[in-house]
């Protein structure tokens, strides 16, 4: 058989074209419409040919679709649709053929010279399954290294706090708690053992007054030493500090987690109290908190009791130049044992008793008789009523009483003679031991 190029180029030689190929074309029938299966061009194995009769040019074999020499694209790979049939004309050079786009027709025996048509629906499928498996392997992985990688989260407990934000963060939330022993671990050094540095002690000073609201402001740390700015309600007042956080080792410490005074002096010896725990060492130490004074008796009490402690390590406004005076119940008792020192001094018989301020020598040095001395006051008058108590500024456990208390003596000398006069007690000064209340008058 023959083949049919269809020349499209004028300016080469024109071949004659064939008719349709197949078992005959008496026999096959009418060969146009979809439904005769129409088969195809078919080539024909090359045999002996005459050079006279052989073409100028050499006969192309079938390329793929859109390469064929000559624009000619073989029947079996175009999708427009199939050839022309007997009795329709066929198209023009380089034209596709019409028909339905849907349909595709290959020659039977034949080796396709074009692209091999992909399946329908299955395409988009397969690419989409492929892509979700990829995307799920890519998302698993970054997932792992997270998992693998990623620096683990740095607590509050003093073991674990690996920042600095997260060490002030423990030991504030410690201090909230009640929780002293905690609370020291944040410290580079242990503090000194104290009354005030005990779980009991903070547990009742928070209870009292709430460490709350608690905000660490957030920091970068770089090397190995940091500050920090943080702010929290205390007793529902607003305070803020500063705190100098260093690292040892792995974890952050606080460079000091206490505040230390001296015992003021002018406390002298009065037995004062923090929250109701004896104050009596020279150094007081406390952690940040607020708290309450006392002086150990029912007799005296602070003008201001209350100080707070803010960040550790700084001062403690007004906690040495607190001042103490007497309360009612002080001031009453110092009355009442005035008068009973007086009492007991005026039946003396020394013309100088002990610690009663009325010294009444004798004129010419006289030696007194045995029982002669009598002293009295005037019974119009309550000694002592309208004298004021005051606190010793130099001494808290001193407490003192001006007054004019006239005292009026009779007494005799060994040879009979006989003397009178008077003498002022002026001053009482008491001093307070706990509850009790000892006075003396001076001159």
């Amino acid at each position: 058989m023959g083949q049919n190029p269809v020349n499209s180029r004028p300016d080469l030689p024109q071949q004659p074209p064939s008719g349709p190929t197949g078992p005959s074309a008496s026999d096959s029938g009418p060969q146009s419409g979809p439904g005769y299966g129409y088969q195809g061009p078919q080539v024909a194995a090359p045999g002996p040919q005459d050079p006279a009769a052989s073409p100028a040019y050499p006969t192309p074999s079938p390329a793929p679709y859109g390469t064929t020499p000559y624009g000619m694209t073989p029947y079996g790979t175009m999708p427009y649709g199939p050839p022309p049939g007997a009795g329709q004309p066929g198209p023009g050079p380089g034209q596709p053929y019409a028909g339905a786009a849907s349909q595709q027709y290959a020659i039977p025996g034949a080796a396709s010279t074009g692209p091999t048509p992909k399946k329908k629906g299955k395409g988009p499928l397969v690419g989409l399954v492929a892509g979700a498996v990829v995307l799920v392997l890519v998302v698993g992985a970054v997932a792992t290294y997270l998992l693998t990688n990623r620096a683990t989260p740095a607590g509050t407990e003093p073991d674990t706090a690996t920042t600095s934000v997260s060490a002030l963060q423990g030991y504030l939330n410690a201090l909230a708690a009640g929780d002293a022993d905690k609370a020291k671990l944040y410290g580079v050094d242990a503090p000194a053992s104290s009354p005030f540095l005990t779980n009991d002690f903070l547990k009742a000073a928070v209870t009292k007054n709430p460490i709350t609201e608690i905000h660490v402001t957030e920091a970068t740390d770089a090397g190995t030493s940091q500050y920090l700015s943080a702010s929290y309600k205390l007793g529902g007042d607003p305070m803020q500090g500063s705190y100098q956080l260093t690292k040892v080792a792995k974890t952050w410490r606080l460079k000091t987690i206490i505040t230390t005074v001296d015992r003021p002096s002018n406390w002298g010896t009065l037995g004062v109290t923090v929250n109701g725990t004896p104050a009596s060492a020279s150094q007081l130490s406390f952690f940040p908190g607020m708290y309450e004074l006392g002086t150990g008796t029912s007799l005296t009490s602070f003008l201001q009791p209350m100080f707070t402690v803010g960040m550790p390590g700084g001062s403690i406004a007004g906690f040495a130049t607190a001042e103490s005076t007497l309360t009612d119940a002080g001031k009453k008792l110092m009355i009442t044992k005035s008068q009973d020192w007086l009492t007991q001094c005026l039946p003396l018989q020394d013309l100088n008793p002990k610690d009663c301020g009325m010294s009444t020598p004798l004129p010419d040095g006289g030696t007194v008789a045995p029982g002669s001395i009598k002293r009295t006051v005037d019974a119009s008058n309550t000694p002592f009523a309208a004298s004021i108590p005051l606190l010793s500024m130099d001494d808290p456990t001193k407490v003192t009483l001006s007054s004019a208390v006239v005292v009026t003596v009779t007494a005799a000398d060994t040879a009979g003679n006989t003397y009178s006069g008077t003498t002022t007690v002026t001053r009482a000064v008491g001093t307070i031991t706990g509850e009790n209340l000892t006075v003396v008058f001076t001159e």
